[in-house]
């Protein structure tokens, strides 16, 4: 019912006051029902029909719940705990529990709530422990504050709002994880999934799920138990984005949530009654109605149906994924999603006629492109005289999208449906009467999983089962070509399958009168129907209606493609497909960079091409979001050619000419997005690149020259752009010093090496020992930031294997601050880690000391039960990564000619410092160079502090979301020549590097005189600010000028 009230209405406060005198008073149970009923009448939260006393949690049950309001079951007592505190007696809540349960048995799926009148606690079925915190619990303390009873009540245990108006806000608040419901919601979907994981119907549909989730995402560094969550998640999510997508077309939810929960899932009645295909349907996630989980849908449904999803943002579904999978998960999984006004900007550039343009999106994401496309053709269409179902057919055959993320596609359907809904509405008014499927298919747009020759043979597409009896599911190419029946058609089947009905029918109801296309269909229908009643169920037609649609597409081309291609890099590809897409990037293509650039390969480059390839029609166009480094970086140097070609040996090249694919990247000048603020909308830099397909052996056109660089507030309407030049890093030529920097160590994870020294209280301390915590740190990633360390806490250990350890946190312009402690598997003076392949960690025990040989044991443990799952290395390999630790004991071993060593950051602003103690080690967040000595060193202190230097490499450093990153690959991009003591010129920028490095160091002793903590935040902020105005600072900015003008 409607919850709008006058909040000046003195009813509301009178009763949240006797609820408290009886509460207060001690009376009876009954007493303090009676007056919680009221309350919740008087306030509008339910009718006096929609509560029930004394009510059976159960059918035949013996025992009663004092009230029933809505879903929710009430149950009272004098005191729910000890009059202290909010302690609730075990007692109580476990008969609240065994309420809950008995109800959930019965088919429905209750909350709970535990109350004396004055304290108030939220129980549904798993709930778990006991909690005490808002949302969880809650304390009436005064009467006159009666409305924060009634929010909790209304928001949290009864959902009782009726109407209320979807927004991002009231979204996260109702469907996200900072709701008891939908925890409620996961813990029973959790429990069902865990009953049943091994039956077969969902074996398959797991496997399948992370098989597709693996090719969009690459190596994802998970367990089996975190998957496992994930997919539950993932089921909750197009559970409640389906049911949504069916209210917002006017779908009655609450009826089938009484009368067919399943069909929430499996959309038969949204079907029927729209004529939309390919929205709802049975598909990985429909499991729950297999195995019990109708009485959850039942509640899921009803909470939803008290919001109006009518009034739904056309972006819902991708506010509900933002909202179930948090920023920090989303960044691990390396999803990042098109802004709105990004995808405009680019779907109006491309689309110049809309009405006369097939546009596809082969990378659709959550929607965002697909709906912008929609969006444009129907206000291109409001300007003609088109009968509103001559538009609808139109718009069907002109917009697609393909993903291969299992939810995204949920994601991207509901956006395509929704944002078309006026369309819809319209043709429908207009007598449309024909189905449409929704034209957004899950699919491997690269095509790696096949060989399209393979599975596109002359006549027929065939799809391997993958089983013991080597299931083909074989289809006539005629009917896929004919993706309306075709799609049609599989969702018939499948739902005659399901309901065990006859599914060769649905063959004459999609009118297939061609003899050999009813032969060939006949038999896989019968192969369908076979794995149906083996339990591998019909998610083989839901499988293959999308699987094929990406090579259909490719059989007719489209004149425009825009999107957002996946910005993995190779190495993190699922190891599967990595050895194809390397393949297809160096010999198909051509534009495999490898050598140095080989570890920075992205596959952004190879989508690009290769739906260009696949896809677009010769003279058709495309707009793709890219990394910045596209316009610019190394590995897209071939890339950037726009003449893609095969590589074929002398062999090949004599039977045959070499393929080539051309572009013409002048077609529209690139966009340069990295002057944006904030720049946040992706995790690296971005730009938009644009080209027209010039065909087989045509003309390619670099991508060269100028740039759009876009500045100013991203999604603000005061954006300018102004024309730049880009720099191309690839053909600027390298110092002589890039050969000489090395990359310090990865001491990861570092709590695990790590240390701070603790007072050792024991009356005798053991000789050349300390005693250490783990040091934790800001930048301790999960799960090391909120491990339990204390099996190497409070630790003693030898002195020999504590080492200093510099870091970009212990370095400012000129100078070091006091070093880290690091306990590591190496000794002082013996320059040489005791490694052997098959010991603990890889670590000999006996080149350890006695306590340090069992904190490597612990520490190595510790590593080997909680690194990434995709990780195999043992914890010496990590740690000797390349050889990043052991180079440096062999430099401290023979520093020879180089004895002096400068250390400069890895990002950011350049800073650069001499490490004095040959000792101390170096972070991999340091690099570090062996100089002659220190006039050489004072040399590149200078250079590389300079603010003249940070000008010169800033233009070719991409900008993250902290700043500029990357330093080290471009650093030495500047003609820096080694240092020559007999040019005056390098002389007189080490002596003002030596004068300067003299004036940081008065500095920073004045900073420590005069506060108790100079942070490496306050050094550098005040050391940067004595270089501006001092006139040392001043000498290195015109020698350094002077220097690389020259």
């Amino acid at each position: 019912m409607s919850t709008q009230i006058d909040y000046n209405d003195p009813r509301y406060a009178q009763a949240a006051a006797e609820i408290l005198r009886r509460h207060d008073n001690g009376e009876p149970e009954a007493n303090i029902t009676s007056a919680v009923r009221d309350f919740l009448i008087v306030t509008g939260l339910v009718t006096g029909d929609e509560t029930v006393q004394e009510n059976p949690p159960a059918q035949g049950s013996r025992r009663a719940v004092d009230l029933a309001a809505l879903d929710t079951f009430i149950e009272f007592k004098r005191r729910i705990g000890t009059a202290g505190g909010f302690n609730p007696n075990a007692e109580y809540v476990q008969q609240l529990d065994d309420y809950l349960e008995q109800s959930e048995n019965q088919g429905r799926m209750r909350m709970g709530i535990l109350t004396d009148g004055k304290r108030w606690l939220l129980r549904w079925p798993e709930a778990g422990p006991v909690r005490t915190a808002p949302p969880y619990a809650f304390t009436l303390q005064d009467p006159d504050r009666w409305i924060t009873l009634f929010e909790w009540l209304r928001d949290h245990a009864l959902s009782a709002e009726a109407n209320k108006l979807p927004s991002r806000s009231t979204i996260a608040q109702h469907f996200g994880p900072a709701a008891p419901s939908y925890e409620r919601d996961i813990a029973a979907l959790r429990a069902l999934y865990t009953q049943h994981a091994g039956t077969s119907t969902i074996k398959v549909k797991r496997q399948l799920w992370e098989n597709l989730l693996t090719a969009a995402l690459g190596e994802i560094a998970r367990s089996s138990a975190q998957l496992d969550d994930l997919f539950v998640r993932h089921t909750y999510l197009s559970a409640v984005i389906g049911i949504v997508v069916q209210a917002s077309f006017g779908g009655d939810i609450k009826r089938l949530a009484e009368n067919d929960p399943a069909d929430l899932l499996l959309g038969r009645d949204f079907r029927s009654k729209t004529g939309l295909q390919g929205v709802v349907e049975s598909d990985f996630f429909a499991w729950p109605t297999e195995v019990g989980g109708l009485p959850l849908l039942s509640t899921m449904a009803r909470r939803i149906a008290r919001f109006d999803w009518q009034r739904a943002p056309n972006d819902v579904a991708a506010i509900l994924y933002e909202t179930v999978i948090p920023p920090d998960e989303r960044r691990q999984l390396g999803e990042y999603y098109t802004p709105d006004w990004l995808a405009r900007a680019i779907v109006r550039e491309v689309v110049t006629d809309p009405l006369d343009q097939c546009v596809l999106d082969p990378a659709c994401g959550s929607g965002t492109f697909v709906a912008e496309a929609v969006n444009h053709f129907i206000e291109a269409a409001n300007e003609t005289s088109l009968d509103a179902t001559e538009v609808l057919e139109w718009l069907r055959l002109s917009v697609a999208g393909i993903d291969v993320h299992p939810v995204a596609v949920h994601l991207a359907r509901a956006a395509w449906v929704l944002a078309a809904q006026p369309a819809i509405r319209a043709a429908v008014d207009a007598g449309f009467a024909a189905s449409i499927t929704v034209p957004v298919y899950l699919g491997d747009a690269l095509q790696l999983r096949f060989r399209t020759g393979d599975m596109f043979a002359e006549h027929n597409v065939t799809v391997q089962v993958e089983d013991e009896e080597n299931t083909e599911l074989v289809f006539p190419v005629s009917l896929v070509d004919r993706a309306e029946t075709f799609d049609a058609l599989m969702s018939d089947v499948a739902e005659a399958i399901e309901k065990g009905d006859d599914p060769s029918l649905a063959l004459d109801d999609s009118q297939i009168t061609d003899s050999r296309e009813r032969e060939t269909l006949e038999k896989t229908i019968a192969a369908m129907q076979r794995l149906h009643e083996e339990g591998r169920n019909h998610i083989w037609a839901y499988y293959t209606r999308n699987l094929v649609r990406p090579v259909a597409l490719s059989r007719s081309k489209v004149d425009v493609i825009v999107g957002n291609p996946p910005w993995l890099n190779y190495n993190q590809t699922v190891s599967t497909l990595r050895t194809e897409l390397e393949r297809q990037s160096r010999s198909i293509y051509g534009i495999w960079a490898g050598g140095r650039y080989a570890t920075h390969q992205d596959v952004a480059g190879l989508f690009f091409a290769r739906s260009v390839d696949l896809y677009l029609k010769d003279g058709g166009v495309i707009g793709m979001v890219m990394p910045h480094s596209a316009l610019q970086v190394g590995q897209y140097t071939k890339w950037r050619t726009g003449e893609w070609r095969a590589l074929l040996s002398g062999r090949e090249r004599r039977r045959a000419p070499a393929r080539v694919l051309a572009v013409d990247f002048d077609y529209k000048i690139a966009w340069d997005l990295e002057q944006l603020e904030p720049n946040t909308f992706f995790p690296v830099p971005a730009s938009v690149v644009f080209a027209r397909r010039s065909g087989e052996y045509g003309k390619a056109i670099p991508l060269a020259g100028e740039v759009e660089q876009w500045l100013g507030n991203a999604g603000e309407a005061d954006v300018s752009r102004a024309r730049v030049l880009i720099t191309d890093t690839s053909v600027t030529g390298d110092s002589p010093y890039a050969g000489l920097s090395r990359q310090g160590a990865s001491i990861v994870p570092r709590c695990l090496f790590f240390v701070e020294e603790v007072e050792n209280l024991a009356i005798v301390q053991a000789g050349q020992t300390v005693t250490v915590n783990p040091r934790r740190g800001s930048q301790d990633k999960d799960p090391w930031k909120s491990l339990d360390l204390t099996a190497i806490s409070d630790q003693t250990v030898e002195e020999s294997h504590v080492f200093n350890v510099h870091l970009g946190e212990t370095v400012v312009p000129y100078s070091t601050l006091n070093p880290l402690r690091a306990v590591l598997p190496l000794k002082h003076g013996e320059y040489e880690m005791p490694a052997v392949k098959d010991g603990v960690g890889g670590i000999r025990l006996g080149g350890l000391r006695q306590r340090m040989r069992d904190r490597w044991r612990m520490v190595s443990r510790t590593w080997e039960e909680n690194r990434a799952v995709t990780n195999k290395m043992h914890l010496l390999v990590q740690l000797d990564y390349y050889g990043k630790l052991s180079s440096q004991l062999e430099w401290q071993r023979d520093p020879s000619s180089r004895p002096t060593r400068v250390v400069y950051n890895q990002s950011g602003a350049p800073t650069a410092a001499l490490v004095q103690d040959d000792e101390s080690l170096v972070d991999y967040t340091l690099f570090w160079i062996a100089c002659s000595g220190i006039r050489e060193a004072n040399y590149l202190l200078a250079i590389i502090n300079s603010q003249t230097l940070y000008g010169a490499v800033a233009t070719l450093m991409p900008k993250g979301q902290f700043g500029a990153r990357h330093l080290e690959k471009h650093l030495w991009k500047l003609p820096i020549p080694e240092f020559d003591p007999d040019n005056l010129l390098h002389v007189r920028v080490s002596q003002s590097g030596e004068a300067t490095s003299r004036g940081v160091a008065r500095r920073l002793a004045l900073l420590r005189q005069d506060r108790n903590e100079v942070t490496v935040t306050i050094a550098r902020r005040e050391i940067r600010k004595w270089l501006r105005e001092s006139e040392e600072g001043k000498a290195v900015e015109e020698a350094v000028g002077e220097f690389l003008t020259k």
